[in-house]
């Protein structure tokens, strides 16, 4: 959902980023605590850093948040507007004949059983986890082209 006119002038959801930020500041935290226990001045500093970035960043979101709804990031940021007019139609193309998506079906299912015989004919004897990771990613290829087979089907298009 756009919240701006973006690219130019973008908003962000204020509460995410305000528990992003504090998850920012717990983690520089630690990395304060853990180094100095470490004695690694270096990286101590650059986690104090980091923390105070991160606490600035803190006080700059609440400060958005308490602004309320309608908060404008700047004097040259226009207010929020409706939508003015719906988006331009899309140009619909012709939809795949059956022989594309026949072509596009047993083009993954080709995929699928290579991967399959591939995992325990030949990867299964080098690594037994890569071989279980290509069948699992095979299962999941026929669910897939049933659906690209049938993406382009008279009986799923709308009427309008």
């Amino acid at each position: 959902m756009r919240t701006g006119n973006e690219p130019s002038h973008a908003r962000s959801a204020l509460r995410l980023r305000l528990t992003l930020t504090v998850f920012g500041l717990a983690c520089a935290v630690t990395g304060v605590v853990l180094f100095a226990s470490r004695h690694s001045t270096g990286w101590m500093i650059g986690f104090i850093v980091l923390a105070l970035v991160t606490i600035v960043d803190l006080g700059r979101v609440v400060r958005h948040i308490r602004q309320g709804p309608h908060y404008q990031p700047g004097a040259s940021t226009p207010p929020y507007r409706p939508v003015e007019s719906p988006s331009p139609a899309r140009r619909t193309s012709a939809p795949p004949s059956v022989q594309t998506r026949k072509r596009r079906y047993f083009l993954l299912m080709g995929v699928c059983l290579t991967l399959f015989v591939l995992a325990w004919a030949w990867v299964r004897l080098y690594s037994t986890t890569a071989a279980v990771v290509m069948t699992i990613v095979a299962m999941t290829i026929p669910p897939l082209a049933a659906i690209v087979a049938n993406s382009g089907s008279p009986l799923n298009r709308r009427r309008r």
